[in-house]
């Protein structure tokens, strides 16, 4: 029979132990799941968190930033008062202060420069988590600067950016019904656990598996082909396997003549790149990148899974996943079932199956009003392709001339 204090010392919920569980939301990384969670609370302190089990995401697991949230929430280095620097820049000698005093201190400043130098003399930067930013782009276009950043530049938004030039609207892959997967730097066995059990569970089901990776991972354990190239040259890979998918007739020329543009500029561009010029390049085997473009070719349906970072993080990260998304058109695996569908999210990412206004809420002042954003001379295809209100997401569930579903 246990005793109390056992039960206390187990953390097990009761109105015996004063123990209960709250129901809560993890969203330090990825808006697109916000995976559950269990928060045993006792005397106002989160003491266990746990993953909630009927969440449909996460369904009882959580990823190691998910479960350090407790360490999240209560690191002893952690900001809780806002803190006013009082020393030379790079002192570290700050006090604190009222959150009176320091939305006023905030508030005066960024109207004198407003008054001073103009709105779009201030930008707005955003850095983790993400549920604020509507709030905080919101703030930044009322206040009439068009200038608002995030660390999404070397994030998804530069993946989104390379799908929206090869497709127009970004596709995410339809696991449930591939019969070819093509993971593309990304280790959902540690980044993604909700992807990693769906894979798992069509890999027993005869699903085939290519993984990119330079590392050996748990899920290049589970590949049928696993091409471990140099980091950095995705691009020459991605453009290897097109040419053998082109020179091998493998491609579908259904959908290349009658949905792409500029086929054969590509095809002539991609015959320098042989699988052996892959090779020397990328470090991968010839024939492993023969035989991974003929079994994503081959396959029935076909889709990518690439991540959100990796690929650019470097200088040519955007045309490298360019030519990863190629692979996608080529075999015309874009919006068709196992494919990579078009799939526009909703609110804050997160796809609920109906329309919202969240880029009104965002934009409530029209962005061509505002002043030009810096650095938009001199990189027009990152601001035509990048900007919330440049190209926003159009509706699941509603289409036409306005709101177009490719």
């Amino acid at each position: 029979m246990t005793t109390l204090e056992q039960r206390i010392a187990a953390k097990l919920p009761g109105d015996d132990t004063g123990i209960a569980i709250r129901k809560s939301l993890c969203t330090i990384c990825d808006p697109l799941t916000q995976c559950g969670l269990d928060c045993y609370v006792k005397d106002g302190r989160v003491i266990k968190v746990e993953g909630s089990d009927e969440n449909p995401f996460n369904r009882g697991a959580l990823c190691s930033k998910g479960a350090a949230t407790r360490q999240y929430l209560y690191h002893e280095n952690r900001l809780k008062t806002p803190l006013r620097r009082v020393g030379p820049r790079g002192s570290d000698r700050f006090e604190p202060m009222s959150w009176d005093d320091a939305l006023g201190e905030i508030a005066e400043k960024l109207l004198a420069a407003k008054r001073d130098f103009g709105p779009e003399s201030v930008v707005f930067y955003a850095g983790y988590t993400k549920y604020f930013r509507p709030y905080l782009i919101r703030l930044a276009h009322v206040f009439g600067t068009p200038n608002y950043c995030s660390e999404s530049s070397t994030c998804n938004m530069a993946t989104g950016m390379a799908q929206r030039l090869v497709f127009g609207t970004p596709g995410a892959p339809d696991l449930a019904n591939t019969d070819c997967l093509l993971v593309w730097s990304s280790n959902p066995f540690y980044t993604g656990h909700g992807r990693a059990q769906m894979i798992q569970k069509r890999l027993d089901s005869g699903m085939k598996m290519i993984v990119v990776d330079p590392r050996i991972t748990p899920t290049t354990a589970r590949a049928d082909i696993h091409l471990q190239l140099r980091p950095g040259t995705d691009g020459a890979l991605a453009l290897a396997m097109a040419n053998v998918i082109i020179s091998e007739n493998l491609y579908d020329r259904d959908f290349v003549d009658n949905y792409t543009h500029g086929f054969q500029a590509y095809r002539d561009y991609v015959q320098a790149f042989t699988p052996e010029e892959g090779e020397r390049l990328t470090g991968v085997p010839a024939g492993k990148i023969r035989a991974a473009a003929r079994l994503f070719a081959g396959a029935k349906s076909a889709c990518v899974q690439p991540s959100a970072s990796p690929v650019v993080h470097h200088t040519n990260g955007v045309q490298n996943s360019r030519a990863m998304f190629m692979l996608v058109a080529l075999t015309g695996n874009y919006d068709v079932p196992g494919g990579n569908r078009a799939e526009p999210p909703s609110y804050l990412y997160v796809g609920a199956g109906f329309q919202t206004r969240e880029h009104q809420f965002e934009n409530p002042v029209p962005i061509t009003s505002l002043p030009p954003r810096i650095g938009s001379e001199r990189f027009p295809v990152w601001m035509e392709t990048a900007s919330p209100e440049a190209r926003p997401w159009p509706s699941r569930t509603s289409s036409g001339p306005d709101n177009p579903i490719l």
